[in-house]
């Protein structure tokens, strides 16, 4: 409980400085941008980390003059069945462009805090992401590869495409569907829709519907 206290006095924090730098809770300090925030579901890889409540993050990342190349770490608060009441991350990736395509290819190191004694809390992934833009149409095919997931689950991998359109200045809608697929543990299908609305000039309001094709999943 005392390193829950400490994961939420640092998401604070941060949102003190996001608040003190900038009204729309972002703030960028040579070089390193610092965002917070709250929504009423925390998802991945279309299921729950929250078990369907509310949670609060804070991130801090770092980008090379160029955009290429980024680092970053985050915490946020989750409720997840190996008991673990908080996540932190640290990520390190490269942004190039091929062929009109951006791409984004990262190693991220996770870790579960609070869990259960003797649970597997940690483990490492890698993402590839290749998105574009054709007029207000945008296009993100993605895949995380996880080597030995959490828990008891071994080897997992999420792909998912998305779809977006811009129908107006500030408002977008999208929809993306994926697949995971995971040893020693349930694979499954899901799907969301939504809409994300500009309220400042760096912050959104996202509201979306999400599915599974295995309801107990999630």
């Amino acid at each position: 409980m005392k390193r829950l206290i400490a994961a939420l006095t640092t998401a604070a924090a941060v949102a003190a400085l996001c608040l003190a730098f900038a009204p729309d809770a972002h703030a960028q300090i040579a070089g390193v941008a610092f965002s917070a925030g709250a929504a009423t579901d925390y998802r991945s890889k279309g299921l729950s980390k929250s078990a369907d409540g509310g949670y609060v993050f804070a991130t801090a990342d770092w980008k090379s003059s160029d955009g290429l190349f980024y680092a970053g770490t985050a915490i946020a608060t989750v409720d997840i069945p190996i008991g673990a009441n908080y996540e932190t991350d640290l990520k390190a990736g490269v942004r190039p462009k091929a062929l009109g395509w951006d791409l984004d290819l990262a190693v991220f190191y996770r870790s579960f805090h609070e869990a259960r004694d003797g649970t597997d809390a940690d483990y490492v992934e890698f993402r590839a992401q290749a998105s574009r833009s054709f007029g207000p149409v945008g296009v993100r095919l993605l895949t995380w590869e996880t080597p030995d997931n959490v828990g008891a689950v071994e080897r997992a991998n999420w792909s998912e495409a998305r779809l977006s359109y811009r129908a107006a200045q500030h408002l977008r809608v999208s929809a993306a569907l994926g697949y995971h697929a995971q040893d020693n543990g349930p694979s499954y299908t899901a799907w969301n829709a939504g809409a994300s609305i500009d309220v400042l000039p760096k912050t959104e309001l996202d509201l979306r519907w999400y599915d599974t094709d295995v309801h107990e999943a999630g």
